[in-house]
């Protein structure tokens, strides 16, 4: 089939653990490289008043990435601080949330099975074990990057053609679908 390869198990994770890394350190990666992209003059647009900018996508990937890492490693609640300020600038913001994502990466090697049931606590009292902050770091960072992946479409930078989604039964050579209908 034209534009496939043959993937071997090794090619996706071995455990859920590495799983976990991948969603989060390779999302974010995804993030930073739509966002490098992104011209100046566009850092702080969105097409809708309804959608984040750029900046507000990374800051708010940064904010909770930071904040989860800190509950998990941090024990004792009352050790926690507040989270500072995201950056104004947009270089130092990329840098910090590139660091972040690193800091993720080295967090979660380190994490073993047994780990993934224990408790963590945010300083308002909220429990949840290490699995649901990786959990909740998965659902936020793929939601981030389709946000920043819509902004990198609607500004064309992956291409000026218009939307056509791949369809199995195209890739499949089953023949082409009447799918997408017709925009109005």
């Amino acid at each position: 089939m034209k534009g496939n390869k043959n993937v071997t198990a090794t090619e996706y994770p071995s455990s859920e653990i590495a799983a976990f890394e991948q969603f989060i350190c390779g999302f974010t990666g995804g993030i930073l490289r739509r966002a490098r992209e992104i011209p100046e003059e566009r850092w702080n647009w969105s097409f809708s008043e309804r959608t984040p900018t750029a900046r507000e996508i990374c800051e708010h990937a940064w904010l909770w990435l930071r904040s989860d890492r800190q509950e998990i490693t941090v024990l004792d609640p009352a050790r926690q601080v507040a989270i500072p300020d995201p950056p104004q600038d947009r270089a130092q913001m990329l840098d910090l949330l590139e660091s972040e994502k690193e800091a993720w990466r080295e967090l979660i090697q380190t994490i073993e099975a047994p780990l993934m049931n224990e408790l963590r606590y945010s300083p308002d009292g909220y429990s949840r074990s290490v699995r649901g902050y990786l959990f909740h770091m998965a659902q936020h960072i793929v939601s981030k990057s389709g946000q920043m992946t819509m902004l990198h479409f609607e500004l064309g930078l992956d291409g000026g053609e218009p939307y056509d989604a791949p369809h199995p039964n195209r890739l499949y050579g089953f023949g082409s679908p009447a799918w997408p209908a017709p925009r109005h």
